[in-house]
């Protein structure tokens, strides 16, 4: 069997087996800690087969972009999560013998020695994944405004949070800045925040209502500097949840003068496509940020470039950047890390459309 067919038997493996593997593991876990509470407690089982899951999620799509070092830097992630939490980094070495103990248990050797490889790496390097996250980095000119952004959130505080924002925004241009410099990496550091342990999952959700609130007001608070008569549709495809970086996009693109229309999360593929052909845009901006999400939104990408041939396709999201070029593999025409980069990726297509035309 050839590489590239051994890699496919391995996903088609993990597809099909993958529930079977995860309960294999939790059971192995259990056994290998009779006298632990929670190996007998249903409730904590079901956490550890959804932790499990997790981690079978971000396996199969290291496998998919051929890339281990992408279920790496998953599990130095978990190192950081649990060791904040009062586990050891022993315990996802552990976790890790024993998802290859399942896979020699059930997988033919072929398959079993495709998914052991990546695996294998992520144990190789887990020792030298640090123990804190790194820092968020900030723009010097802006660093006190952010501090005191982020305070606010922590003190649930989001009328004062939304305060502070509308009072430095005074045209298209602060509000550029704001986004970019402000609540992009105020929700990066509120995100290691979690990581570390020292915010709760409902503070962070509510720190994110309160940046979608800003950004609301804040795409209302000027009118755009030009028109462009051009078009954009930002979509998030089949179980992408993650939709503030996209929405951060479509409200700048909108400052720029673009006719906007910001679809959101978990937009069902056909749908999609519905819109897409009604609304005839020149650009479709995808959001490719949670792993969870990745196949689904390759379909959608693929399907969307099937039914508009002549619509470019942008993506971008953190699990576009966890392979190089993922992105191109997934079929899109352009990536942008940030709002700001989006807008300069966008400007290129359409002077590109432009010369052509021109031609």
């Amino acid at each position: 069997m050839s590489d590239y067919s051994n890699m496919s038997a391995a996903l088609d493996f993990l597809n099909l087996k993958g529930d079977m593997l995860v309960m294999q593991v939790v059971e192995r876990e259990c056994a290998a800690a009779p006298g632990v509470p929670w190996s007998t407690n249903p409730k904590a089982r079901l956490r550890c087969a959804e932790d499990n899951r997790f981690h079978l999620h971000y396996l199969a799509a290291s496998i998919q972009a051929e890339d281990p070092q992408i279920f790496s830097d998953y599990c130095g992630w978990v190192k950081v999560v649990l060791g904040k939490r009062g586990i050891a980094a022993s315990h996802l070495k552990d976790n890790l013998e024993h998802w290859k103990a399942a896979l020699l248990a059930s997988a033919p050797e072929a398959v079993a020695d495709i998914i052991m490889g990546y695996l294998d790496v992520a144990l190789e390097h887990l020792p030298q994944y640090s123990e804190e996250p790194a820092p968020v980095v900030a723009t010097e000119r802006l660093k006190p405004l952010l501090s005191q952004y982020i305070e606010r959130l922590l003190a649930l505080d989001s009328a004062g949070a939304m305060q502070l924002i509308e009072s430095s925004a005074t045209d298209a241009g602060s509000i550029f800045d704001l986004y970019v410099h402000i609540l992009q990496p105020a929700q990066r550091e509120i995100g290691r925040l979690w990581q570390v342990n020292s915010i709760s999952v409902a503070v962070e959700h509510y720190a994110t209502a309160t940046a979608q609130q800003i950004l609301h007001r804040l795409a209302r608070m000027v009118p755009a500097q030009t028109r462009r008569n051009a078009r954009i549709i930002g979509i998030c495809g089949e179980g992408e949840h993650h939709c503030m970086g996209l929405e951060m996009v479509c409200s700048l693109c909108q400052l720029d003068g673009w006719d906007t229309y910001f679809v959101g999360a978990n937009t069902p593929t056909d749908s999609a496509i519905e819109l897409a052909r009604q609304l005839h845009p020149d650009i479709i901006a995808v959001s490719m940020t949670t792993l969870l999400a990745l196949q689904s939104t390759r379909v959608l990408i693929a399907k969307l470039k099937e039914a508009m041939p002549g619509t470019a396709i942008v993506a971008g999201g953190y699990a576009a950047t966890l392979a190089p070029d993922l992105w191109k593999s997934f079929g899109a025409d352009a990536y942008a890390a940030d709002g700001i980069a989006a807008l300069s990726a966008m400007e290129r297509i359409l002077e590109k459309r432009k010369a052509n035309h021109h031609k």
